[in-house]
């Protein structure tokens, strides 16, 4: 189970989100799956919603997966995101801590933590 879970985080982060193929999280996630960000919990809908704002407002969004592992139920990965705003045309390097219970082959909690204040603002509802 550890090398599927970690094989669909990889493809969330690179494949999915990296171009945008917002609508194939629903794939990876249980419906009724929760996103704890900033103190906050997100629905998955809120999840999908800020993650389509955030890959419309930039271009060139490549993930490198510094680390990702497994244990038990969950993965935990540390990533940089690289990203060109839109509006502006500034490269971004973001840094990211993930981690995501599963539930069966899907994922059912998730926890994440960012380093740039644009990008929290965006997922930040």
């Amino acid at each position: 189970m550890n090398d599927q879970m970690i094989a669909i985080v990889r493809s969330l982060y690179t494949d999915v989100f990296d171009t945008g193929n917002c609508p194939a999280v629903d794939s990876h996630y249980h419906d009724d799956a929760i996103c704890h960000f900033n103190g906050k919990d997100l629905s998955i809908q809120s999840l999908k919603a800020s993650m389509c704002d955030f890959v419309a407002a930039h271009t060139d969004i490549e993930t490198r997966i510094e680390s990702v592992f497994a244990s038990g139920d969950r993965t935990f990965a540390r990533l940089t995101r690289s990203v060109t705003d839109k509006e502006t045309g500034v490269r971004r390097h973001i840094q990211l801590m993930v981690e995501k219970r599963f539930v069966g082959n899907k994922v059912q909690e998730l926890w994440f933590m960012v380093d740039d204040d644009q990008y929290r603002t965006t997922w930040d509802r």
